[in-house]
């Protein structure tokens, strides 16, 4: 399946979406979980901050390719 990379820049460019997109960050990429964390807890952790990378990479996408 292709990503609709043009409706990712354009939902999260927004005002409503850059908020949701900053939410998202601090949820993941801006938590740190305690040295005590599981290793269930740690992958869980990296695929949220995977999820939140691969929409940050299809928004960069849709931002640079022109629409056809």
């Amino acid at each position: 399946m292709i990503p609709p990379i043009h409706q990712f820049a354009r939902l999260f460019t927004s005002h409503d979406g850059k908020e949701v997109l900053s939410y998202l960050k601090h949820l993941t990429k801006e938590r740190v979980l305690p040295a005590s964390a599981s290793d269930n807890e740690l992958r869980f952790l990296e695929g949220e901050r995977f999820l939140v990378h691969q929409i940050e990479t299809l928004i960069c996408q849709g931002k640079k390719e022109p629409q056809t």
